[in-house]
């Protein structure tokens, strides 16, 4: 007997939501902050603490699409998950902790980038720095 079985991909559309989110907070940030010099400042007061609420809240919960996802990219979240060293993957939702992982890398990844655009632009004033956030 043969079954086909439908698999909703949203992972591209979770990490692009997850970039959305952290590039508004530090657009947000920068807006209040017009007198942040260095990026480690921002990091340091929210930045790190922001991206683990966005790649937690943009995370599934669903068993259906947990379970979707874990099955097209297994070996990656997996990587990400021991990438972190968050466990011993005995975990009752292991397969929900490798996504937020993979997720969570995804983040920071891009904070990355973000930071090279403030470090390249924060010469020319905050302004400047948002301005070419925007424009990422």
């Amino acid at each position: 007997m043969k079954r086909q079985v439908e698999i909703d991909d949203d992972l591209q559309e979770r990490i692009d939501d997850v970039k959305c989110e952290i590039k508004q907070s530090f657009i947000d940030y920068l807006e209040e902050n017009q007198d942040i010099k260095e990026f480690d400042t921002y990091y340091q007061d929210i930045g790190c603490e922001s991206v683990h609420e966005i790649c937690d809240s943009s995370t599934p919960i669903y068993f259906s699409n947990i379970d979707g996802l874990y099955y097209l990219y297994g070996d990656e979240f997996e990587e990400s998950y021991q990438n972190a060293g968050l466990g011993d993957g005995k975990e009752n939702n292991h397969r929900q902790v490798t996504i937020y992982c993979y997720l969570s890398e995804k983040g920071f990844e891009f904070l990355n980038e973000l930071e090279e655009i403030f470090n390249d632009n924060i010469e020319e004033g905050i302004d400047k720095v948002i301005e070419a956030i925007k424009n990422n």
